[in-house]
């Protein structure tokens, strides 16, 4: 077995890496930051997400909310933000979340066990609830191979303020990586794939696959590294 940049070994049977993106990859903050701030968006829009949004937020911090149903609802939100954007400006803003939140925030540890496993030729996705504008981009900034995440839904090439379909949340991040794997891998199993993630709407996400890893997890995640004995990475 050949050790991943000091953080532990990686058995050979591994065929594809999955990374969570926000507390995983980047050390969290406010990555919708630029979004809800944005003078492009309404101030109708604006109070709307504080009236609908926030309460939920608050419940999910305190454990009175399942955090991957928030997660769903808060990424549907931001979608709705942008209601009528043209795609170029969408594309913008996803560029200006990585370049001012996400990409200042890497956690450099986690970065050297993506590149590791690419190093290995193993198949490196990002899987996040975010756009999938926002997971491709930042895939291509780091070597990965592919960035999934929830689609904002266009039409005549402006957006229409929704996902489409189901968001890359919580446990479908894992039908998500495998519909991708389908393709690009063919053969390629859950089993075979090492998966990184923070957070307890992740759980799920870990659960499914063969070697999962919690990355400076929360206290939910942690517990549960500990009791199912998943290697845990910093925090």
């Amino acid at each position: 077995m050949r050790d991943l940049a000091g953080t532990g070994p990686v058995l050979p049977d591994v065929r594809a890496a999955l990374f969570d993106i926000d507390g995983t990859l980047t050390s969290g903050g406010r990555p919708w930051a630029e979004l809800v701030g944005s003078p492009d968006v309404s101030r109708m829009r604006k109070a709307w997400l504080w009236l609908t949004g926030m309460p939920h937020y608050g419940l999910s911090k305190i454990g009175a909310a399942d955090p991957a149903a928030f997660r769903d609802r808060w990424v549907r939100l931001m979608a709705g933000l942008m209601t009528g954007w043209r795609a170029e400006d969408v594309q913008t803003m996803c560029e200006r979340i990585i370049e001012r939140s996400l990409a200042p925030a890497l956690r450099p540890d986690v970065v050297e066990r993506l590149k590791a496993h690419k190093a290995q030729g193993h198949t490196v996705v990002l899987v996040s609830t975010m756009f999938e504008t926002i997971g491709q981009t930042l895939a291509r900034q780091l070597g990965a191979d592919r960035g999934l995440g929830s689609v904002v839904s266009m039409q005549d090439g402006r957006c229409v303020g929704e996902i489409a379909g189901e968001t890359c949340s919580g446990a479908r991040k894992l039908s998500f990586a495998q519909a991708y794997l389908s393709v690009a891998q063919p053969g390629v199993t859950l089993e075979q794939c090492a998966a990184y993630a923070d957070s307890a709407s992740d759980i799920p996400f870990l659960n499914g696959v063969g070697y999962p890893t919690a990355v400076y997890p929360d206290e939910r995640m942690r517990a549960t590294a500990q009791t199912s004995g998943w290697p845990i990475i910093g925090g």
